[in-house]
């Protein structure tokens, strides 16, 4: 399924365009997996277990998704980088990956919600309360302000994984090469 691919010699000049390259590919896989794992609990978690249930595993799935932050900062790292990474290349690269996973689950949210609308409206109403639903604004139900809400959701949770993952794989010493 994934190809492994030659590490380059990464000098000081490419070293952006390949981090760059990188980043994007590791927040594409990483919001592709979320927007999997987003429409598996719709369909066969939503609907016949509720609301409660299904919150919960949709930030299971955001969690399990954004696990490509701490993979993509060890493939640069062992791969890349000589097996040297700073606190701060860590944090950029993560945040990175955070980043472009999450736009694209403000995406997948504003096109789910702005598709399922009625659907998801019903659904949700079965799962709060009335006077729950009479507090909320009305622009609080409209698709971007959901996709808004899921982008920093996402982003949210991506920082906190990314701080651990960049305390846990900083590196200032590089591979012994033999």
């Amino acid at each position: 399924m994934f190809v492994r691919h030659k590490s380059p010699k990464i000098t000081t000049g490419s070293n952006k365009r390949v981090m760059k390259k990188f980043v994007i590919r590791y927040g594409i896989i990483g919001g592709l997996t979320s927007v999997v794992l987003g429409l598996l609990n719709w369909f066969l978690i939503a609907k016949p277990l509720g609301f409660g249930v299904s919150q919960w595993v949709g930030y299971l799935s955001i969690i399990v998704s954004l696990m490509c932050v701490p993979l993509g900062i060890k493939y640069f790292r062992d791969k890349l980088n000589n097996g040297v990474v700073s606190m701060g290349q860590s944090f950029r690269i993560g945040m990175g990956i955070t980043l472009v996973a999450s736009v694209i689950i403000f995406i997948y949210s504003m096109l789910f919600f702005f598709i399922a609308g009625n659907d998801f409206d019903q659904w949700k109403e079965e799962g709060t309360t009335q006077s729950q639903m009479a507090d909320m604004p009305e622009f609080a139900t409209t698709f971007w302000f959901q996709g808004l809400i899921m982008f920093i959701t996402v982003l949210l949770i991506g920082f906190i994984i990314n701080l651990i993952s960049s305390l846990l794989l900083k590196s200032n010493q590089p591979k012994a090469t033999t």
